[in-house]
């Protein structure tokens, strides 16, 4: 379905650089990223985009110390998640400083600058867009192709309803009967 949902995206692949190991034993955000940044040309920039809410849990990450000098981090805000305490999130022994920039960027879209310095002194930028406000969740995509398929369009929460997938990724779904056992809400 991902390369589906990309398929007319340039530039877009899919990885599985994160996908789930055989064995059982866990794939950490830090050596996904190592291993990402190892396979990038010369020149290459890596970033780890993660929403506001993996970012409030994120000095609970193992290696979270090292992950934004591996690849700078740019935290998107998420319904109901606020970014007023960046210290808070931070791992221990990273100090945040704010570089006073605020750009608006396509579509209006606000984006902060801060640098990051760890305990040895080496600086790594951290992006934050805090206007970002868009409310999509799985559950609601579920949600979405049940009702449709189950001809209760006239049921649904939303109206209109909003289209939250490429039409190519909705027929696939349709086509493989996917989502359907789960229960409706309410």
């Amino acid at each position: 379905m991902t390369r589906l949902a990309i398929a007319s995206e340039p530039g877009f692949s899919v990885s599985l650089a994160d996908a789930p190991e055989p064995s059982g034993v866990p794939n950490y955000t830090l050596e996904t990223l190592l291993d990402l940044r190892a396979e990038l040309p010369p020149g290459g920039t890596l970033f780890c985009l993660m929403g506001a809410d993996s970012f409030a849990g994120l000095r609970r990450w193992h290696g979270a110390a090292e992950i934004p000098f591996v690849a700078p981090l740019i935290v998107a805000s998420r319904p109901g998640e606020r970014l007023n305490d960046l210290k808070a999130a931070l791992p221990e022994g990273l100090a945040i400083s704010s570089l006073h920039k605020s750009d608006l960027h396509k579509g209006g879209i606000e984006l902060r600058r801060y640098i990051l310095r760890n305990c040895t002194g080496e600086l790594a930028p951290l992006y934050l867009m805090p206007g970002l406000e868009i409310e999509i969740s799985a559950s609601e995509i579920r949600e979405q192709v049940r009702i449709q398929e189950l001809g209760r369009a006239a049921e649904a929460t939303r109206a209109p309803e909003r289209e939250l997938l490429p039409a190519s990724v909705s027929e696939y779904i349709r086509a493989h009967g996917l989502y359907l056992d789960l229960p409706l809400p309410g």
